[in-house]
């Protein structure tokens, strides 16, 4: 297949590193070359990445030039034949790593909480294999992460690639884990100590800047947990314990003042409000005077069932419209003067 660019002006060295940018180590050039470079490389990772699903059987292909350049974390050895193709060259193989957070168990069912160093995916061209080719690539990306084939974690081993650890690294029966990562047993002897919970050991590290300045005491600590147990705040967080002795006597004095406040308080409203007998003893008198000045007119009160009901004054007669002499009003009335219920033919409300 014939690229925009050949293979041996993208990739300068046998063994290429990538990373995210999708520009090779040493690349120099405009922003067309870049571009022209980056579309290059895109093309040949989607090809190798869909050759290498297929030959692992996979469902979907996991190397990409999009998947790489979403993964900042993530690292891409190329292996090329710099005399294939007469003389443009050939990528032959691909060795993708990155660090993962991951949860494994080891033989003993107990749980370790790490991050390593991640085999995503490993190929190199069927016709290419068993000449030495994959084991100069997997040598160069150890040396170049520092890093052993003991400590690795590899993402869905193959039983092609499981034959490989097994001949070239002495890595025989992988522990297999749930989330489809295995590793080697004696990966867990370089994890460090583990906890009987089966994570390991947190480091704590002291509070640093304005974190670590002090913090008054909380007074609703103190109604929570008593005065002086329960939690109290110091320059690295909040300690459980009981209260010291000096804090003990600070709180007192400090109850015993308020307190002391709270008595001045009282005591000042007694001294200038007088209590209710002695403001009766100084009104009595004062409104015995002024009832005496006043002239107070008393009229005797009648229930109004008891007052008189007479007739309502005479009206003056006017001519109704009839023509009749009699007003209409005067016509509803009865005898002692009242209005008669039978001539309202309205509602009352």
């Amino acid at each position: 297949m014939e690229w925009m660019v050949p293979v041996n002006e993208m990739l300068k060295d046998d063994i290429t590193k990538l990373n995210y940018t999708l520009i090779p180590p040493g690349f120099q050039g405009d922003v067309r070359s870049v571009r022209i470079m980056q579309e290059s490389l895109s093309k040949l990772i989607d090809m190798l990445g869909e050759q290498s699903a297929a030959a692992q059987g996979l469902n979907k292909v996991i190397t990409t030039a999009e998947k790489l350049r979403n993964s900042p974390t993530h690292i891409l050895y190329l292996l090329k034949d710099p005399t294939a193709k007469k003389g443009k060259g050939e990528v032959i193989g691909l060795l993708k790593v990155g660090r993962k957070h991951l949860f494994l168990f080891d033989s003993q069912d107990k749980v370790c909480e790490v991050e390593p160093l991640c085999v995503l995916d490993f190929f190199v061209l069927s016709d290419r294999q068993r000449h030495g080719y994959g084991r100069l690539l997997f040598d160069h990306m150890l040396q170049d992460m520092e890093t052993s084939a003991q400590k690795l974690a590899i993402d869905g081993p193959s039983p092609k690639m499981e034959q490989f650890l097994s001949k070239n690294y002495g890595l025989e029966k992988l522990v297999r884990q749930s989330n489809n990562f295995a590793v080697s047993p004696s990966f867990f002897n370089k994890t460090g100590e583990i906890s009987k919970s089966g994570r390991t050991t947190p480091v704590l590290t002291p509070a640093v800047g304005r974190f670590a300045a002090p913090k008054p005491p909380s007074a609703i600590a103190n109604v929570i947990h008593g005065g002086g147990g329960g939690y109290y705040e110091s320059n690295n967080g909040r300690v459980s314990g009981r209260a010291t002795p000096d804090a003990d006597v600070t709180l007192t004095e400090k109850r015993s003042s308020e307190n002391h406040c709270l008595q001045k308080q009282t005591e000042k409203p007694a001294q200038k409000n007088p209590t209710p007998d002695a403001m009766l003893e100084v009104s009595i008198p004062e409104l015995q005077r002024k009832l005496e000045k006043l002239e107070v007119d008393v009229r005797p009160t009648e229930r109004p069932s008891s007052l008189k009901v007479g007739p309502p004054p005479a009206a003056i007669a006017t001519p109704s419209p009839a023509g009749s002499a009699i007003s209409r009003r005067d016509s509803q009335l009865t005898e002692r003067g009242f209005f008669d219920v039978k001539f309202y033919h309205n509602k009352l409300w």
